[in-house]
């Protein structure tokens, strides 16, 4: 069953399975601001919207969906989200209601200071943050945290901001309950800053994790953004957004910027192999269950997370990347490890759908909804499959 946009960019800032974290220091007149971004895609990337009539220019920094999760504009104002566990948020009555993407880049091509964006966010309702924050921060080294019901302003020399919510009144046992944010904390009370990016980048590799997909080191004064692919902080890569501007709207795959030898690449490939679109996850299944009892396997299958897995990077060929019949090979082998799965038989028959064999949709779909007879998507789908079966004449 297809995964929206929205429900994309909350689990990567929502999803508690996965972290963020973000550091900024202002040393001496001066702000860099650090990242990482923790995802089980390596498929990141970097894009950049040069400035129109009366707006900014910006770099933006996510996955191949588009979605941005971080940005720095030309003006030195930059923006990144973070997970946190879910806290409900009131419907902000009166208040303008606007998606979230919007939100994003109406902020970073209009806004330069943490008090304009506070300014604009006012008068949006903000409420469906409810399991994530946002931060913004400008080149005098002040900075807004973005709760749905919060908007606070910082300007603390080093902060470090994670997957905790800074309002909420466990804020300091929750923070406590990261190790990664700890190791932040830790190295920044034993080791004098120097208000360079190598300062800053060492201590985003103590914060990383084995999925940190990729580091952002912004450097709010100069306009460049330092690169670090898949917690490799032995290789980066620098952009200066000036430059890049230059160039128009353009995109760069970030693993294509790096050296055949990184670390990084070499993951991005593997999960990215056009010649076993399954491979990666059959790597992880094979290594999961090599060796276990029957009753340790099913232990594994259900604890594992790899349905939910096989879903997102099947979608992700299908609809990002438009290869379908990757996505059929990865749902297909998905329903081989989860013969009782009716969501992945959903996926299934959706990717046949989008490769018009029609057949194979009505199969899969009827498996879905046997499997789970209130799928009323695999009901509306099949209703939709016969119309276009018999509007072209009952070919498949």
């Amino acid at each position: 069953m297809k995964i929206r946009l929205l429900t994309i960019f909350l689990l990567v800032l929502g999803h508690t399975a996965y972290c963020c974290s973000m550091f900024k220091m202002t040393h001496k007149g001066k702000t860099i601001v650090g990242n990482n971004e923790d995802w089980v895609s390596p498929n990141a990337e970097i894009w950049f919207e040069p400035k129109m009539q009366n707006s900014y220019g910006v770099a933006y920094v996510g996955f191949i969906n588009r979605f941005p999760q971080g940005a720095m504009n030309e003006a030195g104002l930059v923006f990144d989200g973070f997970a946190t566990p879910e806290m409900p948020v009131a419907k902000q009555a009166g208040k303008i209601e606007m998606p979230v993407k919007e939100i994003v880049r109406q902020v970073m091509s209009h806004f330069h200071t943490v008090h304009q964006v506070k300014d604009y966010l006012s008068a949006i309702d903000m409420s469906f943050l409810t399991s994530s924050v946002m931060m913004f921060v400008d080149k005098t080294g002040e900075y807004l945290l973005v709760e749905g019901g919060a908007l606070t302003l910082g300007k603390q020399e080093y902060y470090i901001q994670s997957n905790f919510n800074p309002t909420k009144s466990t804020v300091e046992e929750d923070r406590k309950k990261l190790d990664y944010y700890m190791k932040g904390i830790s190295f920044l009370a034993s080791n004098q800053p120097t208000g360079t990016a190598a300062f800053c980048s060492s201590v985003m590799d103590q914060m990383h994790v084995k999925d940190t997909q990729y580091t952002n080191i912004y450097d709010l004064n100069k306009g460049t953004i330092q690169l670090f692919l898949h917690h490799d902080f032995g290789h980066s890569v620098e952009i200066n957004l000036k430059d890049e501007l230059k160039k128009g709207a353009h995109s760069y795959m970030m693993a294509e910027l790096f050296p055949e030898s990184a670390e990084g690449v070499a993951f991005y490939k593997k999960y990215n192999n056009p010649n076993d679109p399954a491979g990666y996850i059959r790597e992880l299944w094979t290594k999961g269950t090599a060796g276990k009892s029957r009753d340790e396997i099913e232990k594994y299958r259900s604890a594992s997370g790899l349905a939910w897995l096989s879903n997102y990077i099947g979608y992700e060929w299908m609809r990002d990347k438009k290869q379908v019949n990757g996505a059929i090979k990865i749902f297909t082998f998905a329903t081989e490890m989860y013969p009782g799965d009716a969501n992945l038989f959903d996926s299934l028959g959706e990717a046949y759908w989008v490769a018009k064999d029609y057949n194979a949709a009505i199969l899969n779909y009827g498996k879905s909804l046997s499997l789970n007879p209130k799928n009323l998507n695999a009901i509306d789908m099949l209703v939709k499959i016969k119309q276009a079966m018999e509007k072209e004449g009952g070919k498949n």
